[in-house]
């Protein structure tokens, strides 16, 4: 066995000295190192060279090194050629480059808004049912109904004439009144008690003795607002010409020389303390009988009615298409809810019929928060409908309603 291991480790070393070539002497090395590095200085030679800075490479000893001084080399070039000064064209290139850049972010940003927006006021939200006509709310002062659009002013209006009985107190109850928006409300409030408060305090200083019109806290909290004249007019200022600082010019301001301390001082209790009166909901009650709504008759329409027109074809295909790229989408939850809230119609206001056992309905509006209500018969008309069962005609509506009704 042993015999065979050597065997085989002889004709492996045999095979490793072939493949290493002819020997040679050692006399002839020194030679063949001459030969090595002569050829090695020819290659160095036939490189040319550079213009550009560079650094000068030490004799290599072997073939390796040169190739890593020709490296050397190319990194040292590539260097130069990025720190030389770049061309205007390519300058303006690459700054038009980053304005198409900014211009295409703001796009996207804009068109990410306005799809939230859209998202928003998508929502089915109408101010009344479509068997409504108008919504019409009554005037606390009055008793009179007006639309929601003309409420405010008219309230304005009817409270101006009632400023000879109490300016104080009627000027205030305008103001709270009739400015139905509680941010805007709340932040003229504010600006009108740092007023009155600043001149109780320094009722001899000129300086708080002015309100001018120029300033931006009076032309975007006060002079938007119903009811601020009369509010200052009440409090003892009037509108005047002042002198500015510059000569021959003069601008607009509510001036109060003569300030009552006591007058501003209920004023600003009032404003704390004061609440607004609200118009009421108009409930247009109306008494349906059943020979006026026999008398209507059934509704009949064309066959061509039912035909689709091309503009409300090309609504359906358009919907059809966003459901399909929606389905495709990676939603979450809460978009899919926000999608599923756009189907639903929402309505303000809703109109509500009851029916009596007479077959008499009675109908009328009511707020859609307040709309499930618990009815129940008045006692005494609960009393008169039992003790007149036997007769055909009952009433179940009492009389006061019915003077309502007209």
């Amino acid at each position: 066995m042993d015999q065979i291991k050597s065997f085989f480790s002889q004709k492996k070393l045999d095979k490793k000295f072939k493949k290493a070539g002819t020997g040679h002497t050692l006399a002839n090395s020194a030679a063949s190192s001459n030969n090595a590095s002569s050829s090695v200085r020819s290659r160095s030679h036939d490189v040319q060279p550079s213009s550009r800075p560079s650094v000068a490479p030490s004799q290599p000893s072997s073939e390796s090194a040169a190739l890593a001084g020709q490296a050397a080399l190319m990194r040292i070039e590539k260097k130069f050629q990025d720190n030389q000064p770049q061309s205007s064209i390519s300058k303006a290139a690459k700054a038009q480059a980053q304005r198409e850049l900014e211009e295409e972010r703001k796009a996207k940003e804009a068109a990410y808004q306005s799809s939230v927006l859209s998202s928003k006021t998508s929502e089915r939200q109408f101010e009344s049912a479509p068997v409504l006509e108008c919504i019409l709310l009554v005037c606390p002062f009055c008793s009179d109904s007006f639309g929601k659009q003309s409420i405010d002013n008219h309230m304005h209006e009817c409270l101006k004439q009632q400023m000879s009985d109490a300016p104080s107190v009627v000027s205030v109850t305008m103001f709270l009144s009739c400015n139905r928006n509680p941010e805007k409300l709340a932040a003229g409030k504010d600006i009108f008690i740092r007023v009155f408060s600043n001149l109780i305090k320094n009722a001899s200083d000129e300086k708080f003795q002015k309100l001018k019109c120029s300033t931006n806290a009076y032309k975007d909290k006060i002079q938007p607002m119903l009811g601020h004249e009369e509010l200052l007019q009440a409090a003892g200022f009037s509108l005047q010409n002042i002198p500015t600082n510059e000569p021959d010019t003069s601008e607009r301001a509510w001036v109060n020389c003569e300030p009552n301390v006591e007058l501003l001082e209920n004023l600003v209790t009032m404003l704390n303390e004061g609440q607004a009166m609200k118009p009421s909901l108009d409930r247009q009650a109306k008494l349906l009988h059943p020979k006026d709504i026999l008398s209507v008759g059934p509704i009949y329409y064309p066959d061509d009615f039912y035909n689709l027109s091309k503009e409300e074809i090309a609504r359906e295909h358009q919907i059809r298409r966003e459901r399909a790229e929606k389905e495709l989408q990676l939603r979450t939850k809460a978009m899919r809810e926000r999608d599923a809230q756009q189907e639903v119609r929402k309505y303000n206001y809703t109109l509500i019929r009851i029916r009596l056992p007479n077959n008499i309905i009675l109908q009328a509006v009511f707020r859609v928060p307040a709309a499930v209500l618990n009815f129940h018969w008045d006692d005494s008309i609960l009393r008169d409908v039992i003790e007149a069962r036997k007769e055909t005609e009952v009433q179940f509506l009492s009389n006061e309603f019915l003077s309502q009704l007209g």
